[in-house]
């Protein structure tokens, strides 16, 4: 085994090294950028990362995209009265004029969709809505009628369909008035029906990742409808999720760009540097690049959390590869070394706990890919990718780039006049980093990439160009203290640990105590935490649960595959149909009279054609009589059925010559055959209603389960193959969040093993690799704690924050107990040991810490919730790391160790004078 000694030699060789040929050092890392901008500028992926473990219930929800897209497009929306009463004439008016202006539309017009409504016995065009069955009543219309009049009219239409009926679409706050003696309505709900034979979209749900022109033509559907908006107001119900977050995404950019550009001023103010600012500014510029650039190369697909939380996340990561690498040299510099000893002396001495930090978040990152869901698994890659280049940048660049540009011009004069035009300076040079990592990121990255060089030009090359050279060994000479707020941090950290007694029990009993609350953190989806509460999507949805309640509600689907032609297999899923429309529960949509609302399904093409004379006579012209001997509504013979499905799908289920009750599409929407007819496939829809929390998705499946899992008993018996399942957006969802759920309970531990193992083989000492465990472990049991205590929830975004706690953990933990490990071998003694690692690394982590807290503190005021919940976990959950590593990691280390009296090699009789 190689000796320390030795390991030590070659170091400082290779630093020697990079001493003599900086600018060899320097051109690589620009060509690198530069021939990664290209796979970043022209190989952007084109498809999005899947959030979802695969399953049943995935695989139906596929099964039914492939087989049953829709032949109508629908878009919801309610139109709420100003007044307060939509069936007041001015509000009738308004909608019936905006409904006709709709039909009328040259571009949206001959979009929509017509059919013959059953109910109203109407042919439709697009919309229908209470205010339209109005105007057809009255023999003047609305506007040539009173109230009065219309008031009649209504309640005879209410006396007719009921005051909950689908085909008014009355809000659930519908009341008679007795006083007035009529009926008043707050809103009204209707659904827009196109025609997706012109438009050609896929089916979708409320799904991030999914196209955004259907969502930009219902968008269209409702400004249209909106009008002037003088006594409704209407609102698209969920209808642009995709659009709402690119649009509160770009409204999170400049708060994104403010994290940036405190983070580094903060960085400029610490090391009093312009220089460090600049080149810190640079190098986290190139790390973007490298991070899409690798990303794109070796396929990573489209995904929110790559695009935007691992950018962000790495400005933590960057920064402290940063702060330790330039923090050690700056601590050789005030020893006296010239800039080029001090980079040798200095990366020797730190790059193991650099690379040591780099293996085990490595290792935590890359536990995610034990998850089986791509985006997860892609989030632990693409972090990995930028923590190697943040390593290279940040921790070897960056250190190397200073020491040339301050052997070169110095360290300037600290005069009033010189700070504030170097403050000003540094102000700029931040503002041009931050702009080119929006530009990066969110606006234009080829512009982004060009903004990156000139940052580096304007920034760094001419500055130092036109700079004048100073003696800078006597600037520095002589300052070999630590300086006063490294001074106070170790001795703080040093009366700690000498208090281990008091210290350990207490921070077991308050790990415990996070322990009980951080098992309790819920999983679930609800839009307000991703959106902010008054955009239109998020209010849509607040005014579906106030007017529409259990009469709404998002689409699930049952997919039921079997032999649907034998009589006996529809009347087991007609028996199926009833025991769902008999379910009376809070959780699922009702019909308006208490019973379960159930659509869309091959029974409807069966019932219908009952009702159907065309229907009835073609089959009798193919020699097809449909009969129903017992009195079930399912024809008798399987060549009935056969018959009815095959006519039904090519011509529809006629209401007379001209007329449909069901168009051939909404058949074929309704019905699957097989092109050998051997197998075939329907779906039944319900709705669930407060599908926003996961606990409302849970009690629906948990009622519906059993009825399904009865008709699947029931059609296996004759048909092993049959397959009933549960599937669509709400069912989607939550099958995806117990799947995020599940892989923190794999990850986590996986990462805790592998970083023990990685630190105890480093360390050569297993003990002190489960000291540095320890930390981390605290870290996530109390970020845990603090999300149950103040509400937040597990989902797709916040599951990353358990990663990355593990990673800024074991990032502090390591340097800290390395940094001791030094200290204690040359000091013997280990609350000196303690002191002096605080008053050097000690340091360099509460300076990294503050300008990670800081940015993203100021990333927790963004608009988003999606951006502001996680600036605010982020900066606790570094808060956290760094209270463990300080406060208890260094009580953990004496109580490991034992006093030493040995001597370490001497670096410096290493480096050439």
């Amino acid at each position: 085994m190689e000796t320390t000694g030795n390991t030590e030699v070659r170091r400082v060789r290779l630093f020697e090294l990079m001493n003599r040929r900086p600018w060899m050092v320097f051109g690589l890392a620009i060509a690198v950028t530069v021939l990664l901008a290209i796979p970043f500028l022209t190989m952007e992926p084109d498809s999005n990362a899947s959030g979802e473990p695969g399953g049943p219930v995935f695989e139906a929800r596929d099964v039914i995209d492939a087989r049953f897209v829709s032949s109508v497009v629908q878009t919801p929306i309610i139109f709420e009265a100003r007044g307060g009463d939509v069936l007041a004439k001015e509000a009738l008016i308004e909608l019936h004029n905006n409904s006709a202006a709709l039909r009328a539309d040259p571009k949206l017009g001959p979009l929509l969709f017509s059919y013959f409504d059953l109910d109203t016995l109407a042919d439709v065009t697009g919309i229908l809505t209470v205010a339209d069955l109005v105007d057809r009543t009255l023999p003047a219309g609305i506007e040539g009628a009173s109230q009065g009049e219309i008031d009649a009219v209504v309640a005879g239409l209410i006396d007719e369909f009921g005051v909950a009926s689908q085909t008014l679409g009355l809000s659930v706050g519908t009341v008679f008035d007795t006083d007035a003696a009529r009926w008043v309505a707050p809103a009204v709900l209707a659904v827009v029906l196109s025609d997706n034979n012109q438009l050609g979209f896929a089916n979708s749900g409320i799904t991030l990742g999914a196209d955004t022109e259907p969502e930009e033509y219902a968008r269209e559907i409702v400004d249209r409808l909106r009008g002037d908006q003088t006594s409704i107001a209407a609102w698209g119900v969920a209808i642009d999720v995709n659009l709402t977050s690119q649009e509160q995404g770009q409204e999170a950019g400049p708060f994104i760009g403010f994290t940036i550009l405190a983070v580094l001023i903060i960085v400029g103010v610490t090391f009093r540097s312009y220089w460090v600012l600049a080149v810190t500014g640079v190098s986290l510029g190139a790390m973007i690049v490298w991070l899409f650039g690798i990303s794109n190369l070796i396929g990573l697909e489209d995904d929110v959390v790559l695009s935007l939380i691992v950018p962000v996340a790495m400005i933590s990561f960057g920064v402290d590869f940063a702060f330790h690498a330039v923090g050690r040299y700056r601590e050789e510099r005030r020893l006296g070394y010239s800039p080029r000893q001090a980079f040798t002396v200095g990366l020797t001495a730190v790059i193991g706990a650099l690379a040591l930090a780099l293996a085990s978040d490595s290792a935590a990152f890359l536990s995610n890919t034990a998850s089986g869901i791509e985006s997860i698994i892609q989030f632990g890659v693409s972090v990995t990718i930028a923590l190697v280049a943040a390593f290279l940048l940040l921790g070897i660049v960056t250190p190397l780039a200073i020491s040339v540009i301050e052997a070169r011009v110095g360290t300037p004069p600290t005069s009033r006049i010189r700070t504030m035009g170097r403050f000003a300076a540094s102000a700029t040079a931040a503002s041009l980093v931050m702009m080119t990592v929006l530009l990066l990121v969110f606006i234009s990255p080829p512009a982004g990439v060009v903004a990156l060089g000139i940052s580096l030009i304007a920034t760094i090359l001419l500055p130092v160009r036109f700079s004048t050279q100073r003696n800078v060994v006597e600037e520095t000479a002589g300052d070999s203290g630590p300086g006063r707020i490294a001074s106070a941090i170790g001795s703080v950290v040093a009366v700690i640990a000498g208090r281990r007694a008091f210290v350990l029990p207490l921070a077991l009993i308050a790990t415990l105590g996070a322990v009980l609350l951080a098992v309790q953190v819920p999983t679930e989806f609800d839009v307000k935490d991703f959106f902010a509460s008054d955009v239109d999507f998020v209010v849509s949805l607040d005014k579906a649960d106030e007017h529409i309640g259990e009469l709404g509600g998002e689409v699930a689907l049952i997919y039921v595959e079997a032999d649907l032609a034998d009589p006996a297999v529809s009347a087991l899923v007609a028996g199926f149909r009833d025991d769902i429309a008999g379910i009376e529960s809070a959780t699922l949509a009702n019909d308006g009279s208490g019973s379960t609302r159930v659509e869309e399904s091959v029974l409807d093409v069966i019932d219908k054609a009952w009702l159907s004379p065309p229907t009835l006579s073609a089959l009798s012209s193919f020699g097809v009589e449909l009969t129903d001997e017992d009195g079930d509504g399912i024809p008798d013979s399987r060549e009935q059925l056969s018959a009815l499905f095959a006519y039904s799908r090519q011509a529809g289920i006629a209401f007379d010559e001209t007329r449909f009750l069901l168009t051939p599409d909404s058949v074929r929407g309704r019905v699957w055959v097989s092109e050998d007819g051997a197998s075939s496939a329907t779906t039944f829809a319900i709705r669930l209603t407060n599908t926003r929390r996961q606990e409302g998705v849970a009690e629906a499946r948990a009622v519906v389960t059993p009825f399904i899992d009865s008709l699947r008993a029931d059609l296996q018996a004759g048909d092993p193959d049959a397959v009933v399942q549960l599937t669509g957006g709400p069912i989607v969802r939550q099958e995806s969040l117990e799947a995020v759920s599940r892989a923190l309970q794999i990850s986590l531990p996986i990462a805790v093993v592998l970083c023990l193992l990685i630190a105890a083989a480093f360390l050569r000492s297993f003990r002190l690799g489960v000291v540095v465990i320890v930390p981390i472990l605290m870290t996530v049991a109390w970020l845990y704690a603090f999300m149950y205590v103040f509400g937040f929830a597990i989902n797709i975004v916040t599951a990353t924050i358990g990663a990355v706690s593990i990673g800024i953990g074991i990032d502090y933990a390591i340097h800290y107990t390395v940094r001791f490990r030094e200290e204690l071998a040359g000091a013997g003694d280990r609350l000196d040991a303690v002191r002096r690692a605080a008053e050097g690394t000690g340091l360099a982590l509460v300076a990294s810490a503050l300008s990670s807290v800081v940015g993203f503190l100021i990333l927790a005021l963004a608009p988003m919730p999606l951006f502001a919940s996680y600036g605010l976990l982020t900066a606790v959950m570094i808060a956290l790391a760094l209270t463990a590593t300080l406060l208890v990691l260094p009580s953990l280390l004496v109580a490991a160790t034992r006093d030493t009296t040995r001597v370490p090699p001497l670096i410096e009789e290493l480096v050439p004078a």
